[in-house]
């Protein structure tokens, strides 16, 4: 399995075996990644453009909007979306993404020194790195395109037209698919030219140049013409999926260490080198270009790394090692990534279910409040125009800041667009909807672990507002907050009445049966509340949600169940980490530190208040 010797100024060592192991890691990857919101809105746009045959030119889905003018650049990646969604749901769509993915890191492994396995282990590492960009967007198809174009740009060999022809379909195909990221085809097509411009002859040039002429012209070749360019970028300024861009990453490794390879690189790998700095350089102010720029990374790195390291023969027993450090660090992936976070939210995760089914089978009417974070799944849920959602320059910057501040400006807001009707996420720490519990004008209909939804008193949908007032309000951390009902016999009965109503309502609600269980146990029916507690423990999203984790802790500490409690609290505090929810975590910690004190241990117990001290103070938005 030994290769012949190769130019060092040109390498390129191909391994079938190893690249189709690369392949199926990186497939498995974005088989079991996290998912987007925002997948919704494409789904809905595509399902949008089959039935009318035009692309959108105003906002179909919201009514906060200033002007309501709004169009999409990745038109083609939506109908493909939305007809792959219609054949084989979830399901297909992943499918493609994850196979798209894959060709993308198996195609760079080739680009290495003379080691494959040194190279797809950068790979393999950049992959996992680069996890957030392994959803079901438009974004993904930009690390294929990139990979695509590297691979047919970068080998020194006399011009061909065939070679023009492609660069020009794959710039059609970039432009129509995301947009927003296609002139990344030109300045890739552009640094070639430059290249090809200082050592080729005349004729070779003017079809370099006649090349570069071309992919400009099918740059606009799509429904938006010449000014997709002022779109340019425009969806990169956030993560897709909202999920957290921490410079204390894998990104920032790899990041530097590309741009330290440039160095090394630059005269044997022009095209490959300045194409990964200029990635490697936007993604510093543009967080939705950080996967792609790790796999822009990898090439380089791993050419720096033949100035160092001697080619190595790439032997069946090595690549057999190598299959096995993929493994572990695919369980590590598996372990750190897919099984916290993978059914958190977005799409083929939905958390907004129970009240999409509510508000349909219900008939609610009028117009909605919702967060910013909600839009793109009820977009995806129903047919209801939303007040707000996270698409990058729709709304402007004023007015989303407002909407995001809604636990301070709810009644504001309310004032302003007359709302009907409320849907909001069920957040429990700092009790963000207890502005609407206390406006009389409002009233709590429905509640699950992950939504709550709302109706105004005097509105349209005024017949379905229960005559009683609520006893049990679920946007809270802690059951005790049941303890001055319960104290009284006349309303411990209705309490427990409402609690039984609240699992009729939403029978998946693990909620429900946490405070069930801790009312049950306070009444002196230790049975029933162990039985609940055992319910409850059944329950997969028990184990995903870091408020529930904390409030069945809770539960069991109150049962007297003291060490199953600490290690349900310790799981807690582990999974508001992950989750990146420090609110959570400063409400758990204090509790903690509380019971550890009761078990006599108190060195833990203050570590607990030492790193509830240490938490950063809550942001929040501004007015």
């Amino acid at each position: 399995m030994k290769h012949g010797a190769h130019p060092h100024e040109k390498p390129h060592h191909p391994h079938w075996p190893l690249e189709t192991l690369l392949f199926a890691f990186v497939f498995a990857l974005g088989w079991r990644s996290v998912h987007a919101p925002e997948t919704w809105i494409h789904l809905k746009t595509g399902a949008k453009i089959i039935a009318e045959h035009r692309l959108p030119r105003t906002d179909p889905f919201g009514y906060g909007s200033a002007d309501g003018a709004w169009t999409t650049d990745s038109w083609l990646f939506d109908v493909a979306a939305a007809k792959l969604d219609q054949i084989g749901g979830v399901t297909a769509v992943v499918l493609v993404k994850s196979l798209a993915a894959a060709a993308a890191f198996a195609l760079l492994l080739p680009i290495n020194h003379g080691s494959p396995l040194a190279a797809a282990s950068l790979l393999a590492l950049g992959a996992c790195a680069g996890w957030t960009g392994l959803v079901e967007a438009p974004a993904v198809l930009d690390l294929l395109f990139f990979a695509l174009f590297i691979r047919l740009l970068r080998p020194r060999h006399r011009f061909r037209w065939w070679q023009g022809a492609a660069a020009a379909a794959l710039t059609a195909l970039w432009a129509n698919t995301h947009g927003a990221s296609s002139l990344l085809a030109l300045w890739l097509v552009g640094l070639k030219v430059f290249k090809a411009s200082l050592r080729t002859t005349a004729r070779e040039r003017l079809g370099y140049w006649a090349t570069l002429a071309v992919c400009v012209l099918t740059i606009a070749w799509n429904p938006l013409g010449w000014s997709i360019i002022g779109r340019t970028f425009a969806d990169a300024t956030t993560v897709v999926g909202g999920w957290p861009a921490d410079w204390l990453s894998l990104y920032t490794l790899f990041a530097v260490a590309g741009l330290a390879s440039c160095w090394y690189t630059l005269q044997q790998e022009f095209v490959t080198t300045v194409a990964a700095a200029t990635v490697i350089a936007l993604s510093f102010v543009l967080p939705g270009l950080r996967p792609l720029a790790i796999l822009a990374a990898c090439p380089v790195i791993a050419l720096a790394l033949g100035h160092w390291l001697k080619a190595r023969a790439d032997t069946w027993p090595r690549v057999m090692r190598w299959a096995v450090f993929a493994g572990f660090l695919l369980a590590g992936y598996q372990h750190f990534v897919a099984a916290p976070l993978s059914r958190t939210r977005g799409y083929g995760s939905p958390v907004l279910g129970g009240a999409a089914h509510y508000l349909k089978s219900n008939s609610v009417r009028g117009r909605m409040f919702n967060e910013p974070e909600t839009g793109a799944e009820l977009i995806g849920l129903s047919e209801r125009p939303v007040f707000v959602d996270a698409r990058p320059g729709v709304y402007p910057a004023a007015f989303k800041r407002e909407a995001a501040a809604w636990p301070r400006l709810f009644r504001q807001l309310d004032m302003v667009y007359r709302f009907d009707y409320a849907v909001v996420h069920n957040h429990r720490a700092g009790a963000p909807a207890r502005i609407i519990d206390e406006d009389p004008n409002w009233a709590l209909v429905y509640a699950d672990d992950r939504a709550l939804v709302y109706l105004k008193r005097a509105g349209e949908n005024a017949w379905l507002v229960p005559a009683e007032r609520r006893l049990v309000f679920p946007n809270r951390m802690w059951p005790d907050s049941l303890d001055p009902l319960l104290a009284d016999k006349r309303t411990a009965g209705k309490v427990l009445e409402e609690l039984d109503r609240w699992l009729v309502q939403a029978p998946d609600c693990v909620q429900a049966l946490i405070w069930k269980a801790y009312v049950l146990g306070r009444l002196g029916l230790s049975d029933k509340a162990d039985r609940h507690l055992e319910l409850a423990r059944e329950r997969p999203r028990l184990r995903r949600d870091s408020e529930l984790l904390a409030a069945y802790a809770f539960a069991l500490e109150a049962r007297g169940r003291l060490p199953e409690a600490r290690a349900a609290y310790h799981s807690a505090v582990e999974s508001a980490q992950r989750l990146n929810e420090p609110r959570v975590e400063a409400e758990i910690l204090p509790r903690l530190a509380a019971l550890q004190r009761k078990l006599g241990n108190e060195g833990a117990a203050r570590e607990a208040e030492a790193r509830v001290k240490a938490l950063p103070a809550p942001v929040e938005p501004e007015e």
